[in-house]
């Protein structure tokens, strides 16, 4: 479904005999003139399950969702072509930083980035690699496990124990410390090994920041169609007061015994 505001879409992926569920939603939001989040689903065929890709273009920088589109379809294409894409993750975010250098390049050297998540599902497990604030979550059960780690300045002191969420000193949130500009970065990487009921979702943090990870994890633990769990989610941020882009992509490990009978 495509909106003025929003875009949904919804398809299938096969992980040998295990069937995969696919969805996203993006909401451009009710503050933000233009969306400046980028997503893919793409299903690897025959039976070699899918990718799923998010960039959320950096905010207030022209070329924002330029830098955001152009990450997004690299790193697809270089994962698209070669035989193992669990071991092409770092390559396909290399060739998409050294695209958006040529951008900028373009651009006379105008600053322009974006995050960028990106998931290879495959085998039963899913590779994650990720730079800057958008995470990957694996809901399982009704709980959250939040996969990535945010490189921003106030995550970074967090975990280096000098600040406690929620100071009234805290440095802005969403300062990031890594993104793809063209400029050489560090991407980390995750893999986690998936079963039947999990949901491996990456989101921006136009969604991740007024719901948590709980609160996800219950609005998306439901037997509908995963699209729809994605639009509740997404509709939950907006009425939280989120004031920025709302992107949820999202792949769903079938129930076992899906199959029976077909």
């Amino acid at each position: 479904m495509v909106t003025e505001a929003r875009t949904t879409q919804a398809t299938g992926a096969e992980d040998g005999e295990q069937l995969l569920e696919l969805a996203a939603v993006s909401d451009r939001g009710t503050v933000r003139a233009e969306n400046q989040d980028a997503w893919s689903l793409v299903p690897l065929h025959p039976g070699r399950g899918c990718l799923l890709l998010l960039a959320d273009g950096m905010g207030g920088h022209a070329g924002g969702r330029e830098a955001a589109v152009l990450a997004v379809r690299e790193a697809a294409e270089h994962l698209r072509e070669i035989p193992d894409p669990h071991a092409g993750l770092g390559e396909a975010g290399e060739s998409a930083n050294a695209a958006i250098a040529e951008l900028r390049r373009g651009h006379g050297g105008a600053v322009m980035g974006t995050t960028l998540v990106l998931a290879v599902v495959s085998a039963g497990r899913a590779t994650i690699t990720n730079v800057g604030d958008s995470r990957a979550y694996l809901l399982r059960d009704g709980s959250a496990a939040q996969v990535t780690q945010d490189h921003s300045v106030l995550a970074e002191a967090i975990r280096a124990g000098h600040l406690e969420m929620g100071g009234a000193g805290d440095p802005p949130r969403n300062l990031l410390t890594r993104a793809l500009t063209g400029e050489p970065v560090d991407a980390d990487r995750f893999s986690v090994e998936l079963r039947a009921g999990d949901v491996l979702l990456l989101c921006c943090d136009g969604a991740w920041d007024p719901l948590g990870g709980d609160r996800l994890a219950r609005l998306l633990d439901g037997d509908g169609p995963l699209e729809g769990l994605l639009i509740r989610a997404c509709d939950a941020a907006l009425e939280a007061g989120s004031r920025d882009n709302v992107t949820l992509v999202a792949c769903r490990v079938a129930a076992a015994g899906i199959r029976e009978g077909g």
